[in-house]
């Protein structure tokens, strides 16, 4: 299957991508930043399109196309500089969730909790240190 995927940050798309792969799995390299995969703040993520193309050439002309087309700001590869001059038949887009994402946000939320606690153990430590000299 070759898929296209928007994620949405409130009402504007911030990134398009697409894949090969099944889309949740690529979902997950995005959120969790894995190599080979653009890092996406899963908190900011208010909605996820999807949409189907017939090969992988269409996929990777519409990927190209799209990105012109809403310039989304975390793309930074294929966007020009100009206007497009051609317009292409619309895909088909549909809300997709996937059925982790809930767990994933938790997952990703107390990996911040304990950075977030480590840095401030870290801070106490130079503080203390720095007071019994």
């Amino acid at each position: 299957m070759y898929t296209l995927y928007k994620i949405y940050y409130n009402d504007y798309c911030a990134y398009l991508g697409r894949t090969k792969q099944p889309i949740a799995a690529r979902l997950r390299g995005h959120f969790f930043n894995k190599p080979m995969h653009k890092n996406i703040n899963i908190a900011l993520v208010s909605k996820i399109e999807i949409a189907s193309c017939k090969s992988q050439a269409d996929m990777y002309l519409y990927e190209v196309y799209y990105i012109n087309k809403l310039k989304p700001p975390i793309n930074q590869d294929d966007k020009a500089h100009d206007a497009l001059t051609v317009e292409l038949p619309e895909l088909k887009f549909v809300e997709y969730t996937p059925k982790l994402m809930d767990k994933w946000r938790e997952e990703i939320a107390k990996k911040e909790t304990a950075r977030e606690q480590a840095r401030l153990a870290r801070q106490k430590k130079l503080i203390l240190t720095g007071l019994d000299e």
